[in-house]
């Protein structure tokens, strides 16, 4: 699966989405550079702000009955951070993949020298909260983003 590191210039602007983040000395490894996992930590981080700051939280998965789960992630490790870097994270929603599944995209820089240093894509499956089976994306979730 590719991994870009920006999102198409024809996507909506409520389908981006960025935040700052300074690493911190418990983000790192014996190495002293980040923890692979915490890159995984970020992304559930920024995917779920995304999503809160075009008003898909809580309430509104209670009231479709719906969430989006992990169904799989593809991650590339461009460079390393470490302590004090500050990076900007990055997402935007991918393309739909039926009426169940869609993709999102991160990808995480250092823009003190312009670099890379991870990008992903996750495949996401919405499920019916109750039962776990999958259901189609309700509009709820998607017109937030359009």
């Amino acid at each position: 699966m590719p991994h870009p590191t920006q999102p198409p210039s024809s996507l909506p602007h409520n389908a981006r989405f960025s935040q700052p983040h300074q690493v911190s000395r418990d983000e790192l490894d014996f190495l002293g550079h980040v923890n692979n996992k915490q890159y995984l930590t970020w992304m559930e981080t920024v995917a779920w702000a995304h999503a809160n700051a075009v008003g898909i939280n809580e309430a509104t998965q209670k009231a479709c009955n719906r969430i989006l789960i992990v169904h799989e992630h593809t991650m590339r490790f461009h460079k390393e951070c470490l302590e004090n870097d500050s990076l900007t994270l990055k997402t935007w929603l991918g393309q739909p993949l039926g009426a169940c599944r869609r993709l999102r995209h991160f990808a995480f820089e250092r823009p003190l020298d312009d670099q890379t240093v991870f990008s992903a894509t996750t495949v996401y499956v919405c499920i019916d909260r109750q039962t776990h089976r999958p259901k189609p994306i309700p509009d709820e979730f998607i017109q937030p983003y359009i």
